[in-house]
Parts: structure tokens; sequence; C-alpha cells
């Protein structure tokens, strides 16, 4: 994000899993993989509707389901490496 400055030092592990997200983003784009990328775009509408209704609950429903599939998809496809995005995904769960 251009707002913050950029890391003094980046670990081994954020790293490997950077490298793992362009590889499978840059890779070969079949059924399963545009199912997977469509989940972005039906969740933030989700959340819209969830907005639209003022519903509370369906909001932050969609919001956890979001945070919880991005940890799963990172682990399932960048293994230990993927769990450096724990701290932060939750951190931007409890913030919303």
């Amino acid at each position: 994000m251009f707002w913050f400055p950029g890391p003094d030092t980046v670990s081994e592990q954020v790293r490997q899993f950077l490298e793992m997200e362009k590889e499978w983003l840059s890779g070969n784009w079949n059924f399963a993989k545009i199912l997977m990328i469509l989940l972005i775009p039906i969740s933030f509408t989700a959340l819209g509707i969830a907005f639209w209704k003022r519903s509370l609950w369906f909001g932050l429903s969609v919001v956890v389901f979001m945070a919880v599939a991005k940890m799963v998809w990172s682990v399932a496809f960048g293994g230990e490496a993927g769990k450096s995005i724990f701290v932060p995904a939750i951190i931007g769960l409890v913030l919303v």
C-alpha cells in the first residue's frame, strides 16, 4: 500500500508467500482457478447487499468468511509460508 513506507527487512516466509501468489496468478488458468477468483467479486457483492439491507450480522458473516477463506487458501497453496498472513488478516478482521 503506497501510503506505508516499505519495510527495512522482509521475513523469508513473507517473501516465499508473495512469490507463491505471483506464480499462482501468472500460472495456467483453469476452471477451478476461475471459480476461486470469482469468490472475490461475489464476496464484495454480498458485502454490498449486507450494507444495502443494513444487516450487521450478514455483513459480519461475509467479512469473517472473506478473512477465513483467505487464510485457508493461503495455507492450502502456500504451506507454512501461508501462515504469514494470519496476524495481518486477524488484525484486519478485528478492526473491521
